[in-house]
């Protein structure tokens, strides 16, 4: 635990006056927690040792609880003298006070301070900032019991239980992540834990496990090249071992609680290039055995560039779009917060899992390339994987769409869709009614063209698929740069050409008879190694939340 952070114990005593002094006069973050909380130490260090830029409090999974969380956020609370419409989750009883928002916590508390409101002053504390409109992160608990009662056999009951609790096994429970997909949950993440373990034991760090996971991706592309049998069954065994690994640099990072820009960036990088590679070495294998599978391990290529472009933007403007709910002031002494909650249908179990399934996460991707490789060859895989992945945008999309429809209204800043376009000239709008759309439709158009000029002149090879697998990873650089509030430098840019030049280029060179491999080279060293190493070395020492 961080032990910097200068923490309070809230009593029956404590006013609202006495929290807003004790911040007036702190220099740093403040903890507060009440006296009748009982919460493990691992639950704690979600507010002392996580890299926050805002408040937080902690919460637990709770129907009909007595607080409201929407989008991680705290969106309402209750006190004695507050309601809240509707609970999902319980406030345990311990928050973080962050000085990033100084002015606009003393002013809701020193006004909160004068209304008179009965009730506990961690509560009221917590119902002031929300509010008032300050920022307040929802933290999860779980993996182990806490208690918040003014009984003390409870809480000497759940004392004595973390007594006999392994500390550091619930810190690796809660860094297994729960609420991935279907295969992840329940086999991948069985045997990570049991990784991330071992890699606590040794050392290593998040981005050493990322690399390793990333030599085995390769090797396992290696594989699938060498076309045999017993080849790509040996890289069917290698990518599942891979994907295994790659789930413990999270594991690691959360347990550690070490965080970077660039352990993210290059988590996120490693798994496209080592998919893209896989589809590279099965088209590969293939061609060594007289089968020309270029064209399809392109598109494939291209169907999953499309679909990621679209989650990651989807996400964001959904965020984006939410934000007004959270800007909404409420009355502090309003007996109730007046929110509105979004309809949505409950789920059971089944129909979770079936949803999580549909939406063909990386862990069922690369089980049914491993599978139907070895099965079929790449040309199964090439058939089977197109298929189920327009199943999954159908379906994914499908209520996406009636999601857009519900906040249709809803005026967002799209700078960070704009910089995504690519384009030379940029008008600053969009004006499109799928928005989140746009940068993906683009990199498909781009891809089609590309493909049909070298279709025309019979130049679909190998060369092909590398030269347009570095026109994505482009975007998709300018996506992970997008999402967090960059954009790539101009010199960059313009090297690449945008969106129009390297179509013209590339258009033109065909009709000239140019040789392909010269622009493979140069947009191959520009965009993987040049634009790389320029990201990194500008974000080697930035930390923020993975």
């Amino acid at each position: 635990m961080n032990r910097s952070l200068r923490t309070i114990e809230i009593t029956s005593a404590t006013t609202l006056k006495d929290i807003c002094e004790e911040f007036r006069n702190s220099t740093d973050d403040l903890i507060l927690i009440d006296e009748n909380s009982v919460i493990a130490e691992p639950h704690l260090n979600l507010l002392t040792d996580y890299p926050r830029t805002a408040s937080a409090a902690l919460v637990a999974t709770q129907k009909n609880g007595n607080t409201f969380v929407r989008q991680h956020r705290i969106a309402s609370a209750s006190s004695e003298s507050h309601k809240v419409s509707t609970g999902n989750r319980d406030f345990v009883g311990a928050m973080r006070l962050s000085q990033n928002q100084r002015e606009p916590i003393l002013n809701a508390l020193t006004s909160a301070s004068t209304r008179g409101a009965k009730g506990n002053a961690l509560d009221l504390t917590l119902v002031a900032l929300v509010r008032a409109t300050v920022r307040v992160d929802a933290a999860e608990v779980w993996a182990a019991p806490y208690v918040r009662s003014s009984s003390e056999y409870e809480r000497k009951l759940v004392k004595d239980q973390l007594a006999k609790i392994n500390m550091n096994s619930v810190r690796l429970r809660m860094a297994n992540r729960a609420n991935d997909g279907f295969f992840s949950v329940f086999f991948l993440r069985k045997f990570s834990k049991i990784l991330t373990w071992i890699a606590v034991r040794i050392g290593v760090t998040p981005n050493q496990i990322t690399l390793i996971s990333f030599a085995i991706g390769l090797y396992a592309a290696y594989q699938f090249a060498l076309g045999d049998f017993w080849q790509i069954l040996f890289g069917a065994i290698l990518l599942q071992i891979s994907i295994v690994v790659d789930c413990v640099d999270g594991e690691l990072a959360r347990y550690k609680r070490k965080f970077s820009k660039l352990g993210a960036w290059l988590d996120a990088i490693t798994d496209r290039v080592k998919e893209y590679l896989v589809f590279f070495g099965l088209a590969y294998g293939a061609y060594r055995d007289g089968r020309n599978l270029w064209l399809p391990a392109i598109a494939m290529m291209t169907i999953q560039t499309y679909r990621h472009l679209s989650d990651y933007n989807f996400a964001q403007l959904m965020r984006l779009r939410m934000e007004p709910e959270f800007a909404k002031s409420v009355d502090f002494m309003a007996e109730s917060d007046g929110i509105i909650p979004l309809e949505r249908p409950a789920r059971g179990r089944l129909r979770y899992w079936l949803g999580k399934i549909i939406q063909f996460p990386i862990g069922e991707r690369w089980l049914v390339i491993s599978v139907s490789a070895v099965i079929g060859g790449a040309a199964f895989t090439f058939t089977i994987m197109p298929i189920l992945s327009f199943i999954s945008i159908f379906v994914v999309f499908r209520g996406r769409y009636r999601r857009d429809k519900q906040f249709k209204d809803h005026v967002v800043d799209k700078t960070w869709l704009i910089t995504q376009t690519d384009l030379l000239w940029k008008n600053g709008k969009i004006r499109l009614s799928r928005e989140w759309l746009v940068p993906s439709t683009l990199r498909a158009i781009e891809v089609f063209f590309l493909v049909l000029i070298l279709s025309w002149k019979g130049l679909i090879s190998g060369t092909t698929f590398i030269l347009i697998f570095a026109v994505l990873f482009h975007h998709y650089d300018n996506l992970y740069r997008a999402l967090q509030g960059e954009r790539k430098p101009d010199w960059l840019s313009a090297l690449g050409l945008f969106f129009g030049g390297r179509f013209l280029i590339i258009f033109i060179a065909v009709l000239a008879g140019w040789n392909l491999l010269v622009f493979t080279w140069y947009f191959g060293i520009l965009f993987f190694v040049i634009a790389s190493a320029q990201w990194v070395l500008a974000h080697r020492t930035n930390k923020v939340s993975r």
